[in-house]
């Protein structure tokens, strides 16, 4: 009798608090999930961004909704960490497992490259940030430049403001 209540102890006391890792495609349509959300998305068996959310919500087979506190990591080709972005609310879209991200968003590399905008777009499957929106980017060297319109790889080491705003005065 000890032993079957030892081992059932043992059991339960082995139980992880650690959360699950979820593809995106492992939802059911529209329902609602949350507590909070971990979602992998691989290229070629290496990860390429993880998110985590506090809400999910799948929509037909379509696109996937996050919202409540949306962070990302993403990854290189060889599955190295790079980048993290915060937002407020973000859209897998499933077909391609590009993400969409909307609101306050900071995207920050491991290099020091920082990222302020409303919108970007994370492609899965070239690795690559755009903007179409107001931009502010710090260098590791902290200057800052402002733009709208910018294209980026994930670890932010080689960037295009489209429209830079602003002036450089020539001090003499």
């Amino acid at each position: 009798m000890y032993y079957f209540v030892f081992l059932f102890m043992f059991f339960i006391s082995c139980e992880s608090d650690e959360p699950e890792y979820n593809s995106i495609h492992s939802y059911i349509d529209n329902e609602i999930s949350g507590n909070p959300i971990i979602i992998d998305i691989f290229k070629d068996s290496k990860p390429s961004i993880k998110i985590h959310a506090d809400f999910l919500n799948r929509h037909n087979e379509g696109n996937t909704l996050l919202y409540g506190g949306v962070y990302a990591d993403l990854f290189n080709q060889e599955g190295n960490k790079t980048s993290e972005m915060f937002s407020d609310t973000a859209i897998v879209f499933n077909q391609s497992d590009s993400v969409k991200a909307i609101g306050n968003i900071i995207l920050e590399s491991i290099r020091g490259f920082k990222l302020h905008t409303h919108e970007i777009i994370l492609y899965n499957d070239s690795k690559l940030i755009k903007s179409d929106y107001h931009i502010m980017f710090t260098s590791s060297e902290k200057d800052t430049l402002y733009g709208k319109g910018f294209w980026s790889n994930f670890d932010m080491s080689n960037f295009q403001i489209l429209k830079p705003i602003g002036h450089i005065v020539n001090y003499k």
